[in-house]
């Protein structure tokens, strides 16, 4: 009797949940047990600033409903752990509970950081990560009129826009010269500050706080490291994170800041993972560890330690970016007026030999520029407008050289694409995958009978399994396989076999601008002012949700300016397909009709959705209904 594998995974953040999804998506049978300490379901932290901005209701923000666990068959447990007996393959709970495991991910997150100064205590002093963080301050902010923050990364930059913009008197304490010292540079750092300090902000370069002062219990002011006096009746610290990894301790795992994990999120320890913001990962550029504490990598790391966890890893499609399965993600924000966005590194290292730093003409209010090393585009940093920064993510993913076309990188009759295209690089990596099935583990006779993937895919569509061996993870040598360029293709059933699809397999499938004109006989006055579709259909998952949006992090990624960064979402529940704009510019229509933003629309086959006046999609449940 084959015994029932089990996986466990500590943590229902983001990474959690998402590992724990692609585990059940990928097995409906195996065992899965997620232990927590907080009961809450998984919320959106990016949508926070939203939230405390005022543009967000808080039932928006949580991404799964409470009886998520329940409805994907996994266990949850409402513990805390305790500690690690790897040699017993088991976990310890704080209430005296051993839970053991076949293969265990942590993905226990980050806590945030405190100052550790007299005063940091007092009512009126809070940190942001949380819902109720968040919760915290909109409560206390009608007693408030001055307010301090500390902080030079996202999270503070983003607090002081926001609260600024909201009427309160806000001071900005740097540690340091520069903002966000991990990605900014000199320039880019002072065209920050100075919008910062247009909008009316107090900024103080170099200064820390020494003492947070009171009365009866409340925040009155603080006193800075240069002596200066404040008054305030609120401190905001966002000085970074801290990987919770105290539960490690003892149990030989490999650890720094946080969790030390290789490019399939394993572990120094057999059989366990690590994935977001408790995995400390290894730049591939630097050969420097980093933990990234960003939201979208986390979500990639949670399903790439899915997928290692099963050994469906897709590891050949992300060599050429040379980072594992922590890929390139790009960075966004849009602050005082100015888009951000940057990917890869962004700053010259202190060893700079054979680095060269690209810098684009200057404009106002713009600064663009890349970093090469030896030649090869490792990263590249846009502020005041996003132009190209897909395509550069492009080139730094499959390590180009542009020394032939350097001198004019950024020139405005130059297209990076167009010359990328011409040098016949593949696409930007965009997501971790998983093998395909035809690129897993199989028996040799299967491996070296067949000469084509054609003839391989036939074969194995009459065969009902096989057995996987380890070791013989790829196709043979004469199977020539481009994993950017070749198109999916589905396995056929045997003959004598009854096609069957799930009631949740649907697709997104695009409708090309003479097909629409053909169905609406629009004049041309009245009809959208459609593009050609770029991609084919686009599956939907019932463990997922699909994003819709100009975004680069976007899953269904549509570059127009008429589309909205996170323009809409299509999720999941109940055995239905739900549409949601998401407070889009230039709306979201279902057969027509403008949606109302964050309200859910059911999808019923055939539905047109489209997507402003750029992209119309039909919503069908089969891969061949047309």
């Amino acid at each position: 009797m084959v015994e029932q594998l089990s996986y466990v995974i500590v943590g229902n953040g983001i990474a959690g949940v998402t590992a724990a999804e692609t585990l059940r998506a990928e097995d409906s049978s195996v065992d899965i047990t997620v232990i927590a300490d907080n009961p809450s379901p998984v919320y959106n932290r990016p949508a926070l600033k939203d939230f405390l901005a005022g543009r967000l209701a808080e039932d928006i923000l949580w991404m799964r409903p409470k009886s998520f666990y329940r409805d994907q068959h996994i266990c949850f447990l409402v513990e805390r752990v305790a500690g690690i007996q790897v040699a017993q393959h088991s976990i310890l709970l704080q209430s005296g509970r051993q839970v053991g495991y076949h293969r265990l991910l942590l993905a226990t997150g980050a806590r945030a950081r405190r100052l550790a100064c007299p005063g940091a205590n007092l009512a009126g002093v809070f940190t942001l990560r949380t819902v109720a963080d968040y919760q915290w301050v909109l409560n206390c902010l009608s007693h408030v009129r001055r307010i301090v923050v500390i902080g030079s990364g996202p999270l503070a930059l983003e607090t002081i826009e926001i609260l600024n913009h909201r009427g309160y008197q806000v001071t900005h304490l740097l540690r340091h010269r520069t903002l966000w010292s991990e990605v900014l540079d000199k320039t880019a750092s002072d065209l920050v500050l100075q919008q910062e300090r247009q909008e009316g902000v107090d900024v103080h370069i170099e200064e820390e706080i020494a003492e947070i002062a009171g009365m009866n219990g409340q925040v009155t002011g603080i006193v800075t490291t240069r002596g200066a006096h404040i008054p305030c009746e609120m401190v905001v610290m966002a000085i970074g994170i801290e990987p919770v990894i105290d539960y490690i301790k003892g149990s030989g795992i490999a650890r720094g800041r946080g969790v030390k994990v290789d490019g399939c999120m394993k572990t120094s320890v057999p059989d366990i993972y690590a994935a977001g913001d408790v995995a400390e990962t290894i730049d591939a550029v630097t050969g420097r560890s980093r933990i990234t504490g960003q939201w979208y990598q986390a979500i990639h790391q949670g399903r790439a330690a899915a997928y290692s966890m099963l050994d469906i890893l897709d590891t050949t499609r992300l060599s050429h970016s040379g980072s594992g399965a922590y890929f390139n993600c790009v960075s966004t924000m849009f602050l005082y007026g100015l888009d951000f966005a940057a990917v890869g590194l962004t700053k010259m290292p202190v060893d700079s030999l054979g680095y060269q730093e690209i810098v684009a003409g200057p404009k106002p209010l713009v600064y663009r520029k890349a970093l090469l090393k030896g030649g090869v585009v490792v990263g590249m940093l846009s502020l005041g407008e996003r132009k190209d920064v897909l395509t550069f993510k492009r080139a730094i993913d499959h390590r180009v050289n542009v020394m032939p076309v350097v001198s004019y990188l950024f020139a405005d009759d130059f297209k990076l694409a167009n010359w990328l295209d011409e040098q016949r690089v593949p696409t930007p990596i965009l997501s971790v995958s998983k093998l395909s099935n035809a690129a897993r583990a199989k028996p040799l006779n299967l491996i070296s009978t067949y000469n084509t993937k054609r003839q391989f895919i036939q074969a194995r569509a009459g065969k009902e399994e096989y057995t996987e061996q380890a070791g013989h993870n790829k196709l043979a040598a004469s199977v020539s396989i481009d994993p950017y360029t070749m198109p999916i293709v589905s396995v056929p059933k045997p003959a004598t076999a009854t096609l069957s699809i799930s009631p949740a397999e649907a697709f997104l499938v695009p409708v090309s601008p003479t097909e629409i004109v053909g169905q609406e006989q629009a004049s041309k006055e009245t009809s959208p002012a459609y593009i050609a579709p770029r991609s084919a259909k686009t599956r939907l998952s019932p463990t997922g949700i699909l994003t819709i949006g100009r975004a680069p992090n976007a899953l269904l990624l549509i570059n127009h300016y008429a589309v909205s960064r996170r323009h809409a979402e299509i999720t999941y529940a109940n055995g239905l397909y739900l549409l949601r704009d998401l407070g889009s510019r230039n709306g979201t229509f279902l057969n027509d009709r403008r949606l109302e933003p964050y309200r859910a629309y059911i999808l019923n086959p055939r539905d047109q959705v489209r997507i402003a006046r750029v992209m119309l999609y039909r919503f069908q449940t089969s891969p061949l209904e047309r």
